[in-house]
């Protein structure tokens, strides 16, 4: 055997060899749970609430120092700036993290739903890009939120809040606006359109409720403006938790076979399938 005909036959053993290897981490990123990452962050944000809520209630009630007038409700701030700051902080980061992996997971899945038709255009990959963006400005606000809390830094502990919902309601917009572009497409993937609705009546109700926050807040009516903070926080969650609706593996499982019936239509259309 020649030098060269042992070259290529390294060259056709190496290629093989990494294609094995790309195969390999294909298979394994298409089937990672990343439905798990929406379950982590709605699971641990529910559960923060209700200890916050079972202890401020075990106790009575106290009045913290944080709390201004004839407040008597807390804020979930007020209380998280107690003892129980170590564990809202923890409680927030691991929110935050699960939530911001759920929003880069969904990016992937809108991308596999496009690659096979050619037309993920760029308004869809801003709109994505843009879901991710907001939602990272609300996911470091919250952390920051709880680090700086409301009894020490209260200027600073606001606009954290502030950006925290602001950043979550601009990604939840993007997200909504980008399912219901995708849905007119790709009108063959109902879930997208269902998707699209749940999604649509969260963010809907999410921005009257915290608008109606923010004026009972801005008026001093603090009690008023508790409730409807636990409330907004409360229904977070199931926003959060939307997101697995999509990464399901019943969903990617249907999107892998819809991709494989439309693939095998276009062969026969142009005569590559007998």
């Amino acid at each position: 055997m020649s030098d060269g005909q042992l070259q290529n036959n390294v060259d056709e053993d190496s290629l093989q060899a990494i294609t094995r290897k790309e195969s390999r981490l294909e298979s394994v990123k298409k089937h990672f749970p990343y439905w798990i990452f929406p379950l982590i962050s709605a699971a641990t944000w529910f559960g923060i609430l209700w200890v916050l809520i079972i202890v401020w209630l075990a106790k009575g009630q106290p009045v913290y120092i944080s709390m201004t007038g004839n407040q008597t409700i807390a804020y979930i701030s007020d209380i998280g700036a107690s003892y129980l700051k170590p564990l809202f902080v923890v409680g927030c980061c691991i929110t935050s993290l699960f939530f911001f992996l759920s929003l880069c997971a969904m990016r992937n899945t809108h991308f596999c739903i496009g690659r096979n038709q050619a037309l993920v255009r760029r308004l869809e990959k801003g709109l994505d890009w843009a879901s991710i963006l907001a939602g990272a400005m609300g996911a470091v606000s919250l952390i920051l939120l709880s680090v700086f809390d409301t009894a020490r830094h209260p200027s600073l502990h606001r606009l954290f809040l502030l950006l925290f919902m602001l950043g979550v309601v601009l990604s939840a917009l993007f997200t909504t606006l980008e399912y219901r572009r995708l849905g007119n497409v790709f009108i063959e993937r109902s879930f997208l359109k269902i998707s699209y609705r749940i999604k649509q009546a969260i963010v809907v109700l999410e921005i009257c409720l915290s608008i109606v926050f923010g004026a009972t807040m801005y008026k001093k009516k603090h009690n008023v403006a508790a409730i409807f903070e636990w409330l907004v926080a409360f229904i977070f969650t199931f926003y959060v938790l939307s997101f697995f609706f999509d990464l399901r593996p019943k969903a990617r499982t249907r999107d892998e076979l819809e991709a494989r019936r439309e693939m095998i239509q276009q062969q026969r259309a142009t005569g590559q399938l007998a």
